[in-house]
């Protein structure tokens, strides 16, 4: 290949990438524990057990009004999207009733339930279930959140 040749698909290819949507994004998935009400240290804690396509953290035990919370980078670019975080959940009141609750997921019908931006999902136990915490703006662009019940505790084993 000559030299302008060379330098004419060096100039191509970053015209391309230029006018690409951006293939990545930065992702937040926040877990919080609002059990409260309750006698009992046991009933208040909150056991999770989440995983990405790439990782496993683990199991965790957060204490009342503990969160936890990861950040990452997402892959946004058909047909990589495919970055989607999955938790268990256990609770002193049982589980969800959902053994396998996906938390996290690149794709956009999800990431509009997480509210506004859709970049990050916040995920809150209560003493009657767990809920997703959606963001939303108001008019003049203040930041508030609605909690929306996603799963009652349910008594499994």
């Amino acid at each position: 290949m000559g030299r302008n040749q060379g330098w004419c698909l060096f100039v191509a290819a970053a015209v391309v990438a230029a006018l690409l949507p951006s293939s990545t994004m930065a992702g937040r998935l926040e877990l919080k524990n609002e059990i409260s009400g309750v006698t009992g240290v046991r009933k208040l804690k909150l056991a999770v057990r989440c995983w990405s396509n790439e990782d496993d953290l683990g199991w965790d035990t957060l204490k009342p009004m503990q969160s936890r919370v990861w950040k990452f980078t997402t892959m946004n670019m058909w047909p990589f999207q495919k970055t989607e975080f999955r938790c268990q959940f256990r609770s002193g009141f049982g589980t969800t009733s959902q053994d396998v609750v996906t938390v996290f997921s690149v794709q956009s019908g999800f990431r509009k339930e997480c509210g506004d931006g859709g970049d990050e999902c916040i995920w809150v136990a209560k003493r009657d279930g767990f809920y997703q915490r959606r963001i939303v703006r108001d008019e003049n662009g203040r930041k508030s959140f609605v909690d929306i019940l996603k799963s009652k505790w349910v008594w499994k084993w």
